[in-house]
């Protein structure tokens, strides 16, 4: 629950274009979804850090966490956008057939109300490689479907993103005022996005598209937008950096104190061990004297102590063994009530005959001291001087 919250909480940063804040609660959502062993979640989080480092500009560093992802898995929707996001990066270095085969593997969607924002970026990412690739037909094909789903269910991102791609592919083939159309649809949804990136992709096509309508006041207008949100975005993207650096380097001060953390824990355990092994060794060499001694000690007190004893041992082997046994029965707590009633089934019958021993040994001596104190006492009276 902490790590989908934290998840959610990161993309909220993303749609605020806060790239520190969302790349913060990205990587503490990745650690708690580690520590809980959720491979598939850890996936879908990695995808959302490889969407935040393609943002901005590092492809390099989009496509090391999207074979994270890869490798972890990920719930189906959440997937599908994860090979989207490949195909860009493919896209960007110009590797056609690579980002073809990897759209390709997006699991299509049938209908736009079954999951719209897969729909949408499925559909769109085949329509940008197909344009890349100069297949007009099925690029168009597509990105009308990516554009009507973002239009009909209010995804902002995705309908700027398309609807750019789209007027651009219009304007290759001279539609001039269909291009002009669908790149105003596209700055009407991109007001309401904060991201700069979407915007500038959004005025630079709706210059485009009014240059070649031959209206130049208008596309003059909208290019000085596009380069004002292109100097938003490298300055976000510098920022970025500088704040990555930043929280990596929170990060590292965060692990050395879990570590120096995690050794005072340690060294407390070993102490504890060290007093119980201990007390467990004192009750030994208390036995060991109390056999060796004059003193009589009764068969009650020898089978307490011994019990006593036994207890103390047991825990104590529960102690020592417990972190192992955790580990190899993966958290089962059958297979660790089986384990330890095992150990137990050992320990009680060895304590029986350790019991017997030292009860026999400990009455054998009892006996010596007595005949001793008896044979002491006859002495004494056989040398007392007889009375008158």
């Amino acid at each position: 629950m902490l790590g989908r919250s934290h998840l959610s909480i990161g993309v909220s940063y993303v749609i605020a274009n806060d790239v520190n804040g969302a790349s913060k609660h990205f990587n503490i959502a990745l650690e708690h979804f580690t520590s809980a062993h959720d491979s598939i979640w850890m996936g879908a989080t990695c995808k959302e850090l490889a969407v935040l480092y393609q943002r901005v500009g590092d492809n390099d560093g989009a496509m090391r966490y999207m074979r994270k992802a890869l490798a972890l898995g990920m719930p189906p929707g959440i997937r599908s956008r994860g090979l989207s996001t490949i195909a860009r990066v493919f896209m960007d270095r110009g590797e056609l057939d690579s980002a073809l085969y990897y759209t390709k593997q997006v699991e299509m969607v049938d209908s736009p109300g079954e999951d719209p924002w897969t729909y949408a970026y499925s559909n769109g990412a085949l329509a940008q490689v197909y344009a890349a690739r100069h297949e007009a037909d099925l690029a168009e094909l597509h990105f009308k479907r990516a554009i009507a789903a973002s239009d009909s269910f209010q995804l902002p991102l995705p309908l700027v993103q398309f609807a750019a791609g789209y007027s651009s592919l219009l304007l290759e083939q001279g539609r001039t005022a269909e291009a002009q159309a669908i790149a105003q649809l596209g700055f009407r949804s991109a007001k309401g996005v904060m991201n700069p990136g979407p915007l500038e992709r959004a005025a630079e096509a709706l210059a485009d598209a009014f240059k070649a309508n031959g209206m130049a006041d208008s596309a003059f207008f909208y290019a000085k937008l596009c380069i004002a949100y292109r100097d938003s975005v490298i300055a976000t993207q510098n920022r970025s950096q500088l704040q990555s650096q930043l929280f990596s380097q929170q990060l590292k001060d965060m692990e050395d104190a879990k570590l120096r953390a995690e050794e005072v824990a340690a060294r407390s355990r070993n102490i504890q061990f060290g007093i119980i092994a201990l007390i467990v060794i004192t009750l030994g060499i208390f036995l060991l004297i109390f056999s060796r001694t004059s003193v009589v000690v009764g068969a009650k007190a020898i089978k307490n102590l011994s019990l006593i004893a036994l207890l103390l041992f047991f825990e104590f082997i529960n102690l020592l063994l417990h972190p192992f046994l955790d580990r190899i029965t993966n958290h089962s707590p059958i297979l660790m009530l089986l384990a330890m009633a095992a150990i137990a089934g050992l320990l009680i019958p060895l304590h029986h005959r350790m019991e017997k021993l030292i009860t026999n040994m400990l009455v054998s001596k009892n006996n010596r001291v007595r005949l001793e104190a008896a044979r002491r006492t006859i002495e004494e009276l056989e040398g007392r001087p007889k009375e008158g």
